[in-house]
C-alpha cells in the first residue's frame, strides 16, 4: 500500500462477484447459460445477470446450481455474501471519506494515548475504528445517542455546556471508558444484582478505605461493591473534562459508578465517591447523573438530589456520632495536630477533614494540605 493510500478503499479484484465463479464452473462442466437455465427452472435472463453480477445470487439459486454443478449451495451463499459485503463496504468508505471531518471534534491525541486510534490523521480508516470504538454506525447515529445522553443525565451544573463543544466531545470519550470498563468488571468479577441493604451496610467498610493508599482502595472499591451490584470504576480526567463523577444503571439490576480524578486529592476523590452511592441509594434506578461541577459539593446546584447526594456524602464521612466533636473542631481556630487527632477518632483520612474544614471556610485554603494524599489513575 502506498503511504497515505486510505486502507478502506475499494479493490473490486480482491473479492469477485460469484457469477465470474459461475461461469467458470460451467466452462469446465460444458454447460452453455441456456441449458443450464433448462436445467434450474430459471430464465436464461436472470442467469446472465447472475454471471454479470447484476443480479443476487439468492439462497433458492444456489441450492439449484448445487444440483446443477455439484457446487454446494453453501459455497455459492457464502461467495455472495462476501462479495455484497464487500459492495457494502465500498459504498461505506465513500460515505466516511466525506465525514472525516468529524473526527476534528475529538481529542485526537488522547485518543492515540488510549490505543484507538494509531494516529492523529483525519481518514476514513480511523473514522471507522472511531465509531467501532463507540459502537454506532455512523457519525449521526453517534449524535443521536449522545443528545438521548444529554437528556438522560441529570447534571450538577446549573447550566447545560454548550452542545457541540470540546467538552462534549472529550467527554463523550470519557464516558464510553467508564461504560466499557463497567462492562469488562462486570465480566471479570462476579457482578451480583444490585442490593440496597448490602450496599448500606458496606458503608462502614468502604468509609474505612479512606485510611489506606490507592494501591489498596484501587482493587478493594470494585471488589466490595461488586457483592452489592455496583460496578465500580476509575476513568483518568481528560483535558476538557470537568466530570469528577457518574451514576449510571446499566440494567435494572447492575449501576455503575465511574470516578476521575479531576481534583487530584483524596478529600474530593472520596467526598466523590460517596457522592456518587448516595444517587445509587436514594434515587431511582431510572435516573442516571453526572456530576461536573466546579465545585461538587456547591448548594447552588439546578436538581435537589445533588443537594441530597451531597448531605448523603458528608454524613458518611463525619457521621453524625462526630458531628458535635467536628463543630467544635470548626469554632475556632485549632493546630493542626487536633486535627488529625479528630481524624483518628472518626477513622478518616485527615486530608478529608482538611477539605471539611476548608469548604466550610473555617480554614484557610492554604493551610493544611500536606495532609491530602494525591490521587492519580493514571
Amino acid at each position: 500500500m502506498t503511504p497515505g493510500a486510505d486502507p478502506l478503499a475499494y479493490a473490486p479484484t480482491s473479492v469477485p462477484h460469484p457469477g465470474e465463479t459461475l461461469q467458470d464452473t460451467l466452462d469446465e462442466l460444458g454447460i452453455p447459460q441456456a441449458d443450464l437455465a433448462r436445467r434450474t427452472g430459471l430464465s436464461t435472463k436472470h442467469i446472465n445477470q447472475v454471471i454479470k453480477g447484476t443480479a443476487a445470487l439468492s439462497p433458492d439459486t444456489a441450492l439449484l446450481l448445487e444440483r446443477t454443478t455439484g457446487v454446494p449451495a453453501a459455497l455459492w451463499n457464502s461467495m455472495e455474501a462476501a462479495y455484497r459485503t464487500q459492495q457494502a463496504r465500498a459504498e461505506e468508505s465513500k460515505t466516511l471519506a466525506s465525514r472525516v471531518d468529524w473526527l476534528s471534534r475529538f481529542p485526537l491525541a488522547e485518543l492515540v494515548k488510549l490505543q484507538v486510534l494509531p494516529n492523529r490523521e483525519k481518514t476514513s480508516a480511523n473514522l471507522l475504528k472511531l465509531l467501532d470504538w463507540f459502537g454506532v454506525a455512523d457519525p449521526d447515529t453517534a449524535e443521536d445517542v449522545w443528545r438521548n445522553y444529554r437528556t438522560a443525565f441529570r447534571r450538577s451544573t446549573v447550566q447545560e455546556p454548550t452542545e457541540g463543544t470540546a467538552a462534549e466531545y472529550a467527554t463523550a470519550v470519557w464516558l464510553r471508558q467508564a461504560e466499557l470498563q463497567a462492562r469488562e468488571l462486570a465480566r471479570t468479577l462476579d457482578l451480583l444484582p444490585y442490593n440496597k441493604h448490602e450496599l448500606a451496610a458496606l458503608l462502614p467498610t468502604l468509609r474505612a478505605l479512606t485510611l489506606t493508599g490507592q494501591d489498596n482502595w484501587i482493587e478493594e472499591l470494585p471488589r466490595l461493591c461488586a457483592r452489592a451490584g455496583v460496578a465500580v470504576v476509575f476513568v483518568p480526567a481528560l483535558p476538557k473534562t470537568r466530570v469528577s463523577g457518574v451514576t449510571r444503571w446499566l440494567t435494572p439490576e447492575r449501576v455503575m459508578v465511574a470516578l476521575s480524578d479531576r481534583f487530584k486529592r483524596d478529600d474530593q476523590f472520596w467526598f466523590s465517591f460517596f457522592h456518587e452511592l448516595g444517587h445509587v441509594l436514594l434515587h431511582g434506578k431510572r435516573l442516571t447523573f453526572m456530576d461536573d461541577s466546579e465545585n461538587l459539593r456547591s448548594k447552588t446546584h439546578a436538581d435537589p438530589a445533588e443537594d441530597e447526594a451531597n448531605d448523603f456524602a458528608a454524613n458518611t464521612l463525619i457521621p453524625p456520632q462526630h458531628a458535635a466533636a467536628y463543630r467544635q473542631l470548626r469554632a475556632r481556630p485549632v493546630p493542626l495536630d487536633r486535627i488529625k487527632a479528630f481524624a483518628r477518632e472518626a477513622g478518616i483520612s485527615p486530608g478529608i477533614v482538611i477539605g471539611r474544614l476548608q469548604h466550610d471556610k473555617a480554614l484557610d485554603w492554604n493551610i493544611g494540605n500536606h495532609f491530602k494524599r494525591t490521587v492519580a489513575l493514571n
